[in-house]
């Protein structure tokens, strides 16, 4: 694997080999490591969108006869989308690099159908080249992610009441995330009223005290509770003290990561009605789907599942989890990605002949 390097302690990567390369520079989450043209005798290139700067060099390396003989296979996250300084750069891109880049790919990871037909360019390969397109959603570790108490005592520490149902949001608060939507989830808190509600945010960057001042602002002081940045492999002790997670998100969202951890903690979640997200969701049988843009819907799901009881969001956690084993436990995922590179090996070795 080649990387830029990250901060915090990197992860634990296995059997795999890192390389983390230092950037010439970066802008925000874009690094610009010039030797990824360079790299070569691969049988498959697996390259993760939106990578900016990693898409145009890799694209530039491919021009080299040496290169030509490489499968390239396009891990397809999210368009980017961006606000103020950064829309029009960021719409240039879209209709710029990124087409040439899926349509370069021998085959293309999508992490929905859904998700997929929203995407201009991926439609059309859809419309017109469907077996080019893989259905490759994002996986979690169900051993790590499992249903259990609030061991680590969260609740208690946080003075949060033994009666009070707690909804969890999870995400980095920085204007690169700004589509998370916190904003979204404190109205709905508001709109609901509910002194039994409790939220607990896990999340850091540079939007964090906009967000507690919004909190105090809207009379929240008390029931939100924000915990800063988690580690990922604490992130189970945040959701296990939790009754259900929220994910109020917008586009470019296209999967929401942190709803699939939540369903194998065997939880229910709520989410906004955009292609990608919704198709996590079974609504009525793990959890809800709401319009987008709207509070009051927001609270009416958590009001649903304040209501449903423990019984009530037991049964719909129970039905996440499930879900979550069969389709997004780890090695299920692992035999569709040795799948996925095989078929990309065998349609390069096709177009180079």
């Amino acid at each position: 694997m080649f990387t830029a390097p990250a901060d915090g302690e990197a992860p634990d990567p296995g059997a795999a080999v890192v390389h983390r390369i230092e950037p010439l520079f970066a802008i925000g989450n874009a690094p610009l490591i010039p030797s990824l043209a360079r790299i070569e005798r691969f049988d498959v290139v697996h390259l993760h969108y939106p990578f900016i700067f990693g898409s145009e060099l890799t694209l530039l390396g491919r021009l080299r006869r040496s290169r030509r003989r490489e499968a390239l296979l396009v891990h397809y996250k999210n368009r980017l989308v961006g606000k103020g300084a950064r829309r029009g750069a960021f719409e240039a891109y879209e209709h710029t690099v990124s087409p040439l880049l899926v349509r370069a790919a021998d085959r293309v990871c999508v992490l929905s159908p859904d998700h997929a037909r929203s995407v201009p360019y991926l439609r059309r390969i859809a419309d017109r080249r469907p077996e080019r397109l893989i259905e490759m959603p994002n996986g979690v570790d169900t051993d790590l992610f499992a249903p259990g108490p609030d061991g680590a005592g969260l609740r208690a520490s946080l003075g949060i009441p033994e009666d009070a149902v707690v909804a969890a949001f999870v995400a980095t608060l920085d204007r690169a995330h700004h589509f998370k939507r916190l904003d979204m989830a404190l109205a709905g808190l508001a709109a609901l009223g509910d002194e039994r509600l409790h939220l607990v945010v896990a999340g850091g960057g540079e939007l964090l005290d906009a967000f507690r001042a919004r909190a105090a602002a809207a009379g929240l002081d008390g029931r939100v509770h924000f915990l800063g940045p988690v580690p990922h492999g604490e992130l189970p002790d945040v959701l296990r003290a939790a009754d259900v997670p929220l994910l109020t998100t917008e586009p470019p969202e296209s999967f929401g990561i942190v709803l699939i951890e939540a369903m194998a903690c065997g939880l229910p979640t709520i989410a906004t009605d955009y292609p990608g997200v919704r198709a996590v969701i079974d609504e009525g049988d793990t959890g809800l789907v709401v319009p987008a843009n709207d509070p009051d819907a927001v609270a009416g799901a958590l009001r649903s599942l304040v209501e449903a009881g423990t019984e009530g969001r037991r049964r719909l956690g129970a039905a996440g989890r499930q879900k979550a084993e069969t389709l997004w436990s780890w090695p299920r995922l692992l035999d569709r990605m040795d799948a996925a590179y095989r078929e990309a090996i065998e349609e390069r070795q096709r177009r180079s002949r």
